[in-house]
């Protein structure tokens, strides 16, 4: 009589004892840990791709001055582009600041939009 050939216990893809973890140098309970936590971050990364698919908006408050139009749809690190200055009787534009007390300035060249944000119009009394 022929002796059956058993497979090996614990066996896993391609039958290879250990399966899929084979040779890994984690428990069983951190690799499954880290497979749940990669896809975690998987997601996260798909959704904030969704998010921010739309890109940045800068809107502009002219504190008394004209209008001046949102700009939409700015890449993360973009500058601003050149835009006519926002004119109220009787002041002088002093430029874009971060802040509505006008203490932080908006340097044009040199500051990247890494969200959206609002900027606020500085202004002087006219002489």
């Amino acid at each position: 009589m022929a002796e059956d050939k058993k497979a090996p216990s614990g066996g896993g893809p391609l039958g290879k004892p250990g399966g899929l973890y084979d040779g890994v140098k984690l428990s069983r309970k951190n690799a499954d840990l880290l497979a749940v936590a990669s896809i975690g971050l998987l997601v996260a990364l798909f959704i904030a791709v969704l998010l921010l698919a739309d890109g940045f908006t800068v809107t502009f408050d002219a504190q008394g001055g004209s209008d001046v139009p949102a700009i939409s749809k700015l890449d993360y690190g973009a500058t601003l582009p050149p835009a006519d200055p926002p004119s109220r009787e009787g002041y002088v534009f002093t430029g874009w600041y971060r802040d509505p007390s006008c203490g932080i300035p908006w340097d044009m060249a040199a500051d990247t939009v890494t969200e959206d944000v609002t900027l606020y119009a500085g202004w002087e009394s006219a002489p």
